[in-house]
């Protein structure tokens, strides 16, 4: 059983030095949309500064403008998660441009065609479609049985999550829990009582199974990890895409 422990550490730490980097800044580098809007940046982050405020009104400026003029960033209590820079599309240029970052592309996406619909007036495209409300009773209580039946009902038909987002999010999960709780289970197995030679000499019962050892509790405390966590993104998850279907906007998947 050693061997197994120590394959299963190996795997643990390969599995968090990839979520580590894949979810580094380095991958912002090559990430992100951009619209090109005509007008001068001040008049541009003017109305661009309306609209967040009408989505919601809990983000930031910040000074770290990466060489663009303005850059706005969400704070922890809203439920999107973006940076959004506005400047200049070239040094002679009077037009401006709006760069556009998030952890997730579906996101990405969702405010480029959210832009183009409100500030260039352009009309959605023909296949894209109007959002149906989602229910925070729903996304939790499948949290309850999976996060993956979670992300999945979140996903569906949202443009926070663009097919890549559903696969990654969904896997993160799934491997959270196998680790997790396959580890807690082996330490439970572990650690089962031994039989002595006097217990054998008697006869006595054995220990029992995995279920009846004193840390099979962990197993349990393992599984509620992943579903704490998520607990919390799907209530992102579902107010974010509420808030965007309540203006009417349109979107192709």
């Amino acid at each position: 059983m050693n061997f197994i422990l120590k394959g299963f550490h190996s795997f643990v730490f390969y599995f968090l030095f990839l979520v580590l980097f894949s979810t580094s800044g380095v991958s912002s580098l090559f990430a992100g949309e951009t619209v090109e809007i005509l007008g001068g940046p001040e008049d541009v982050n003017l109305r661009l500064v309306a609209l967040l405020n009408k989505l919601d009104p809990d983000f930031y400026a910040d000074e770290k403008t990466q060489g663009f003029v303005y850059r706005y960033k969400n704070r922890w209590k809203n439920p999107y998660d973006f940076n959004i820079y506005v400047g200049k599309v070239g040094k002679t240029s009077p037009d401006s441009i709006i760069r556009i970052e998030s952890p997730r592309r579906g996101q990405e996406r969702m405010w480029k065609e959210i832009f183009e619909q409100e500030l260039l007036q352009k009309p959605p495209h023909e296949s894209a479609v109007p959002l149906s409300e989602k229910y925070h009773a729903i996304s939790q209580g499948l949290n309850l049985i999976t996060p993956m039946a979670s992300v999945g009902y979140n996903s569906w038909n949202s443009p926070l999550f663009s097919n890549r987002d559903t696969l990654v999010s969904m896997s993160i999960y799934l491997l959270c829990d196998l680790i997790l709780a396959g580890g807690a289970y082996m330490y439970a197995q572990e650690n089962l009582p031994k039989k002595n030679i006097w217990d054998n000499m008697m006869n006595t019962k054995g220990p029992g199974n995995v279920w009846e050892s004193p840390n099979a509790v962990g197993v349990f405390a393992a599984l509620a990890v992943t579903r704490t966590i998520r607990a919390f993104d799907a209530w992102e998850d579902t107010a974010a895409h509420n808030k965007t279907a309540q203006f009417g906007w349109s979107f192709k998947f």
